[in-house]
């Protein structure tokens, strides 16, 4: 009888719940953008309150009462002297119904704060178990799960969930010939101890933490040499079972935790990624800001509070206040390098660090200079090298290259500026002396305009306020500093065709009069050359002189706290009062949690480590790794838009467990891969799937595609070539590298191409679950790439064998732990035994391309 009234009070939730969830879309899409915190005509329309409460024309909503209610009136359209809302095209029939119906309904509205996802942890009873749990689900659906699956199955299963590689053939032959009835648990056991479990586990959180190895400028790539320290630290962290929750903290605030060893965490802050000058810098800094605040929100709590950096969320209960309280958290942190080496050492490569860089911005100043000089005294004789660049014409006295830069500029249709229609019409002396004229106007009109610019700037930087915070990012980016000076200063310029015109001859890079550095230095007068001789051969000095950089950590500090002032509609430019630092008040007891200890970041960490969602989200990702699919199917998404738990007692005994176990990811790991659930065949079954398709209770194990760095790891593996090395710089990935792929640069500017091929994330943005594409060019990578041709070759040499039939075995076992079947060994012969020649290399290639290779069952 319990059990009836409880389904019947969950359908009664389900069917108030979809009511309001689909006014609230109605709302948010349609209303909110006037009558959110905007306030038109002092109404509202996000809360229950405000609906009733109303604006100036009184109450917008009588619940229980549609054809009364102001608000319903204005958006059927349907009452004389109520104004039609909203303005512009009215809302779709399907909208004012959904409207109505909800409203008679009652207008239902949940207190936020008791949102399944934001409610705290129970402790599981000692009855409870991940079977128990799912042997209810699967009663009340009507499914029969699947049976065990057989010890090769699971064998592989868990080599591949543990540590990412296949057995060798002789670890795969101990635990298949192990007879002791908890063998499977004493494998599990056994491989939550490899090194290779952390290299494979830390991939996931690397995903989720947005790793990357360098950034872009707007000009070039900025690389960060130390990043693989945060790489191995995870690595580090996970092989010793850091408690998740300390994990957490100490990536948000481990220079402040009385350990040094975690200092290297606080490289998902320090690592960016950073947006330098890609932008004004207000707006760069911001887009920094809300990256973090993405980051910890979505990867660590599963919520989208980044949703409310331009208006209150539409959905969640996430005030754009709350946003920037958090955002200052982060405004209030800095960008930190750690040195691995005494200060003293760190400090004397930093000195003569600035020595290079002086003696380096004394020499471009000087060529530069020259350079302007160059382009005054090679401008009053353009006529000259045009008629040179023309035709047979006198070139005594000219310069070879700039008579060539010359040739190829009158070789192009000229199709940007008005200026040379004559001379193509009428080339010869009277037209170049017209045009050299008319370029010496335009470039002294230029000059002018450049120094009244400069006066321009400098005077509004005087009577600007000085800039109180000079944020530092890495390489020593300055960022007010070095971005573009003045660049947010209105200026004068040329008039359009003019500019063009002196651009196309002594601005762009392969204009006739653009001097760059090196052709500078090539025509230096003579009396300049000594003076340039001097600058190199000190700068050279200087810089042969300078040792490599010490290592150091990429990192987080504390900066001068900052509450900011919240951005009218996201703009940074347009600021409205001042937020201080804090907490979502629905993720904190509904109660307003503001931070006061420096940045925030150690009271942000507590928050984060210990909150009920982040353990919730922390072991639907565990499951997630290893069924292919969360309980939550939206795993960084716990709101009212998001996946509702699948299971949902599930997914509460586990969040418990976690807690109660001290946050252990092992022994979590461990709890789920011993259970029936996960040890099940992936086989189809026409009554269950006819049922529960989409294998939402788990009632048989997935079959999954190999990631895109277990498939390259798998195959080094069994051609034989791994190197199992762990740790240290990280490589390109080419096809000589041999060691694991986690070891490969990770470009946040230009992703490998081949681990994006199978659906490698971005490195720009959180993402908590890879996507899983089947697209021709997969196979055609498996069957053309020089870096499967390496492999094959390898593991060709590794299975020949005189006798055909032992090198089919052998492959076999190798590659899939099986012996072939007698139709496999057939093909193989007959393959092999075609034409003649070392046909092994090809023959594996085939294997390694082959399904059941890149899949685990």
């Amino acid at each position: 009888m319990l059990h009836r009234m409880t389904l019947l009070v969950l359908l009664g939730t389900a069917a108030w719940a979809s009511s309001e969830d689909a006014a609230r879309k109605v709302l948010a899409a349609r209303c909110w953008a006037c009558h959110a915190q905007t306030e038109m005509g002092g109404l509202r329309l996000d809360s229950r309150e405000a609906m009733l409460r109303g604006g100036k024309s009184g109450p917008a909503m009588i619940a229980g009462r549609s054809e009364e209610s102001r608000m319903y009136q204005a958006v059927a359209r349907n009452k004389p002297g109520v104004m039609p809302m909203p303005p512009g095209p009215p809302l779709k029939p399907v909208e004012i119904e959904t409207l109505r119906k909800w409203i008679d309904e009652g207008a239902p509205w949940r207190d936020e704060s008791a949102h399944w996802a934001y409610r705290p942890l129970r402790s599981p009873a000692a009855t409870e178990s991940i079977d128990h749990w799912l042997d209810r689900a699967h009663a009340a659906k009507g499914v029969t799960p699947n049976a065990a699956a057989d010890r090769r199955t699971l064998i592989r299963r868990v080599w591949f969930d543990l540590t990412g590689l296949p057995p060798s053939e002789e670890e795969f032959r101990r635990a298949f010939e192990d007879a002791r009835p908890d063998w499977f648990a004493r494998l599990v056991d056994q491989l939550l101890t490899s090194p290779h479990f952390g290299e494979k586990w830390a991939r996931h959180w690397l995903d989720v933490a947005r790793y990357g190895e360098n950034d872009f400028t707007g000009t070039e790539v900025v690389n960060y040499p130390n990043a693989w320290r945060y790489r191995d630290w995870v690595v580090e962290a996970i092989n010793r079972d850091l408690p998740y929750d300390r994990f957490l903290m100490a990536q948000l605030a481990g220079d402040l935790m009385d350990d040094r060893s975690l200092l290297p965490a606080t490289g998902l802050l320090g690592l960016g990624p950073w947006y330098y000058g890609i932008a004004q810098p207000a707006q760069s800094r911001a887009d920094e800001r809300n990256d973090r605040v993405d980051m910890v929100t979505r990867g660590m709590l599963g919520v989208t509070v980044a949703c409310a950096r331009c208006h209150d969320h539409k959905y969640d209960p996430f005030s754009i206040h709350e946003y920037y309280a958090l955002a200052g958290v982060f405004a209030s942190t800095a960008y930190e390098e750690y040195p691995l080496v005494p200060e003293s050492e760190a400090g004397e490569w930093r000195k003569r660090k600035a020595e290079v860089d002086a003696a380096a911005k004394a020499l471009n100043k000087f060529l530069d200079d020259e350079a302007r000089a160059l382009a005054d005294a090679f401008a009053p004789r353009i006529a000259q090298y045009m008629l040179a660049a023309s035709g047979p014409a006198e070139t005594a006295g000219l310069v070879e290259k700039i008579v060539e830069r010359w040739k190829n500029y009158l070789a192009k249709p000229e199709d940007k500026h008005p200026f040379l229609a004559e001379w193509f019409t009428n080339a010869g002396p009277e037209t170049a002396q017209q045009f050299q004229d008319l370029k010496l106007e335009i470039n002294r009109e230029k000059r002018e305009i450049d120094e009244e610019n400069r006066r321009i700037v400098e005077d509004a930087r005087k009577k600007a306020p000085p800039v109180e915070r000079t944020i530092v990012l890495p390489g020593g980016y300055r960022s007010e500093e070095d971005f573009n000076p003045g660049a947010d200063i209105p200026a004068k310029s040329l008039e359009r065709d003019r500019f063009v015109a002196w651009n196309r001859i002594f601005g762009e890079g392969s204009a006739p009069l653009k001097f760059d550095r090196e052709l500078t230095a090539e025509l230096l007068p003579a009396d300049r050359r000594g003076e340039y001789e001097r600058l190199k051969t000190a700068h050279e000095d200087l810089k042969a002189a300078l040792p490599p950089k010490y290592p150091f950590l990429h990192g987080a500090a504390e900066f001068t706290p900052w509450d900011l002032q919240l951005h009218k509609r996201g703009s940074p430019e347009d600021l409205g009062e001042t937020v201080a630092r804090g907490f979502p008040a629905v993720l904190a007891n509904g109660k307003a949690l503001k931070f006061t200890q420096g940045s925030g970041r150690m009271e942000l960490a507590r928050t984060v480590a210990h909150h009920p969602l982040a353990a919730r989200v922390a072991v639907n990702r565990f499951w997630l790794a290893l069924f292919g699919e969360g309980i939550v199917a939206t795993p960084s998404n716990y709101g009212s838009t998001g996946d509702r738990p699948a299971v949902p007692d599930l997914l509460e005994y586990l969040a418990g467990r976690f807690a109660a176990q001290g946050y252990s990811m092992k022994a979590m790991i461990r709890e789920i891969m011993l259970s029936e659930a996960y040890q099940r065949t992936s086989a189809a079954h026409s009554a269950s799937d006819a049922i529960d398709a989409a294998n939402r209770t788990f009632w048989r194990q997935n079959r999954r595609r190999l990631d895109a760095e277990p498939l390259l790891d798998a195959m080094l593996a069994v051609s034989g070539e791994l190197d199992r090395t762990g740790g240290g710089e990280s490589k390109p990935l080419n096809e000589a590298f041999v060691r694991r792929s986690l070891y490969a640069k990770t470009s946040r500017f230009q992703q490998d191409e081949t681990l994006s091929l199978f659906d490698l994330p971005s490195a720009l943005v959180t993402c908590e679950q890879r996507v899983v594409t089947t697209v021709p060019l997969q196979k055609l990578f498996l069957l053309n790439s020089g870096m499967v041709a390496r492999r094959a070759e390898a593991l060709g040499k590794r299975i020949a064998r005189t006798d055909r039939g032992e090198g089919i075995e052998a492959a076999y076992r190798l590659l899939f732990h099986r012996a072939p079947t007698a139709e496999e060994a057939v093909l193989g012969r007959g393959f092999l035994d075609s034409a003649g020649g070392n046909l092994w290399p090809q023959y594996a290639w085939v294997l390694l391309s082959s399904n059941e290779f890149t899949y685990v069952d």
